[in-house]
């Protein structure tokens, strides 16, 4: 019986067309025949449509209804990207803006060690400046002390020098000897 339903709408539509096939062959027809004729394609026509729609409604209808089943999990499917996307910008935004924060911080750290250390070197700067100023005024009063005792060095032996010369001329042998036995006296009694 299955098989019947689906031949007989085949079935139908060669009965009919041989049948149309068949009164277009015959002579010019006359006015009632043309309104039969014209009755015959609608009725054609018709099982036409109804065949055609029991042969491919179903197919049509599963068409349309997996159609929209796949539009429907598409749109799911971009909503779903759209969301994840949105939450991606708001995570890259969130991240972005403490990226920002941490730049601040850095610097203003960054800021702050360099005036320590500005401060540091400066301070550095004047504690050396004053060692070296030290230690130039004790080189200087080193140098002076220098130039002093060999200034009187010097002067000493000058004045070494002029007495002997002086001595030499004044002094006569007999002189001489009697200071040198003073002096040998001097040292024999003391030891």
């Amino acid at each position: 019986m299955s098989k019947l339903k689906k031949f007989l709408p085949l079935l139908v539509v060669i009965f009919f067309a041989t049948l149309g096939v068949c009164l277009a062959a015959q002579e010019p027809p006359s006015e009632a025949r043309k309104i039969w004729d014209m009755v015959w394609r609608i009725i054609n026509f018709t099982i036409l449509v109804v065949i055609l729609y029991r042969l491919l409604a179903d197919r049509i209808r599963k068409y349309f209804v997996d159609r929209r089943t796949e539009i429907v999990k598409v749109l799911d499917e971009v909503e779903r990207a759209e969301k994840e996307a949105q939450k991606r910008y708001e995570e890259s935004r969130v991240k972005l803006e403490e990226v920002e924060k941490d730049i601040e911080n850095i610097r203003n750290m960054l800021i702050g060690e360099i005036e320590k250390e500005k401060a540091r070197i400066i301070e550095e700067g004047k504690s050396t400046s004053e060692r070296i100023i030290e230690q130039a005024k004790s080189s200087a009063q080193q140098e002076v002390s220098k130039a002093e005792a060999s200034l009187r060095e010097m002067v000493a032996d000058m004045a070494c020098n002029m007495a002997s010369d002086i001595i030499s001329r004044q002094i006569s042998k007999d002189d001489q000897k009697r200071i040198i036995r003073e002096y040998l006296d001097k040292v024999v009694t003391e030891n």
